[in-house]
């Protein structure tokens, strides 16, 4: 840890004044409210308590799965204690690691998938699952895909591989390691200041969702940066607030495809919550849109709540960032 100094310090202050007016400071709040019925609505979509189904029934998606339990973690649900789906997704135990984890962490030629993987460790983490010898062995093959600049294989320049590989990373004590790809992830930052998918084809465009998780693996690597790392860090995540106060519809929301953008709206939150960023008016904006049933209501969910966006926007529906569910020290 350190204090920021001399052009560090100017960074700093640079960062929280564009902070300050993405998003402006409302009286209404929802922060102490919790939702029960979201909570419930989520849990409840749990096929056979084990996992969220993709988009072909039957067929888990467990990159959802992963990131619905860490809303059901917010909603206070001590997963540990009451679900199956720790043991189906997250292998507490060894014996279950390679009949699990490899079904996600890592593709039919065994090689290691870093997004998937980086996932799996912090939430492995923020649930306090008790699989320390899975999660190293995934550690240990995670460094293999790492080169010496930070550039991950296989990754293809893809942000939420990246940041997801961070926050993994971060949250299992390999802070060296997660500040190496972090910059590495911030030199990946489109000229509008905004992250994308990839660096391929037609999806180098900026994205609010992709801009929202870079913001919070940057937030979560700079605690533990060097001088120069953290310096990094925080000029692009202060680069990413200005991108996302500039495509910001009505200072509250985001849209994509010519209508609102749930899932991208409760990324961008959480990317500027954890940067320090006032969100009350985007909290406002995901409280409208929570259905009597208790899900988020979507453009093509006609009115009931949508089972994906719900697996990404209860946490910032409270006001928080995944960064808030990590473990504090004592």
């Amino acid at each position: 840890m350190f204090g920021p100094k001399s052009g560090l310090r100017l960074i700093a202050v640079a960062l929280a004044t564009a902070l300050t007016a993405t998003i402006p400071t409302t009286s209404a709040t929802a922060a102490s409210e919790t939702y029960p019925s979201t909570v419930k609505f989520l849990a409840d979509k749990f096929v056979g308590g084990k996992a969220l189904d993709g988009f072909t029934p039957g067929k888990p998606d467990y990159g959802f799965t992963l990131e619905a339990m860490l809303q059901r973690r917010a909603g206070g649900q001590k997963l540990t204690d009451q679900l199956i789906a720790v043991k189906a997704v997250l292998a507490d135990s060894t014996i279950l690691a390679k009949s699990v984890v490899m079904t996600y962490a890592y593709g039919t030629d065994k090689a290691i998938k870093p997004g998937l993987a980086g996932k799996f460790l912090f939430v492995s983490s923020v649930l306090g699952v008790p699989n320390a010898p899975l999660r190293n062995a995934v550690i240990a093959d995670l460094k293999k895909a790492i080169s010496s600049n930070g550039t991950v294989n296989a990754a293809a320049g893809n942000t939420f591989d990246y940041a997801w590989l961070v926050m993994g990373l971060a949250a299992n004590g390999q802070a060296k390691l997660a500040n190496l790809v972090a910059v590495k992830l911030s030199s990946t930052e489109r000229p509008d200041g905004g992250f994308g998918l990839d660096q391929t084809g037609d999806i180098t465009k900026s994205s609010p969702d992709a801009t929202g998780i870079a913001m919070q693996a940057l937030a979560l690597a700079k605690k533990t940066g060097t001088k120069t790392q953290a310096s990094r860090e925080q000029a692009a995540m202060l680069s990413a607030a200005k991108y996302l106060r500039a495509t910001a519809v009505g200072s509250d929301h985001w849209e994509a495809w010519g209508d609102v953008d749930v899932n991208g709206t409760a990324y961008a939150a959480m990317g500027l919550k954890a940067a320090g960023a006032n969100i009350d008016a985007i909290q406002n904006w995901l409280k409208a849109r929570v259905a009597p049933q208790g899900g988020l209501v979507t453009p093509w969910s006609n009115g009931s709540g949508d089972t994906f966006a719900t697996a990404q926007g209860y946490v910032p529906l409270l006001g928080l960032s995944y960064l808030n569910l990590t473990p504090t020290k004592k």
